[in-house]
């Protein structure tokens, strides 16, 4: 009996993950914040697989592959087009050490990059924003 409901907890904690990794995008297009770069593409689901939500939606404690639809999720350009705070980095800052995408992004590949020669990880600038379409 009490295997029987051991088993029954597992599968309901798998499926539940299941439906919550379902309802994350496989892609995520980010063009709020474009000057003179073309919008990125973002692996989303990708990135979900590998990190903690918390990584990029810092604001966003507590959330978790499981609670992800129970929760309003902000976008890194709801808080970084028009910052309320101050202090708060410009995501139209061009600079790799001023706009926070840049900062987020770059400072995991490098250190991805450290521990695996062999990542895909992009640290060029085309990697991200390819050349428009002439």
């Amino acid at each position: 009996m009490s295997r029987f409901i051991v088993l029954s907890a597992l599968a309901i904690m798998a499926l539940a993950t299941l439906v919550a990794f379902a309802d994350v995008p496989e892609t995520i297009t980010i063009d709020g914040c474009m000057d003179t770069k073309t919008a990125v593409e973002f692996p989303h689901k990708a990135h979900f697989e590998i990190t903690d939500c918390v990584t990029c939606h810092h604001t966003t404690e507590g959330l978790t592959a499981e609670n992800v639809g129970e929760m309003e999720v902000a976008t890194c350009g709801s808080c970084h087009i028009e910052p309320e705070e101050e202090g708060t980095p410009l995501c139209s800052e061009k600079s790799l050490k001023k706009n926070p995408y840049h900062i987020v992004c770059v400072t995991c590949h490098k250190a991805e990059k450290k521990e695996n020669p062999d990542t895909t990880a992009p640290k060029k600038c085309t990697a991200c924003h390819p050349k428009p379409a002439e």
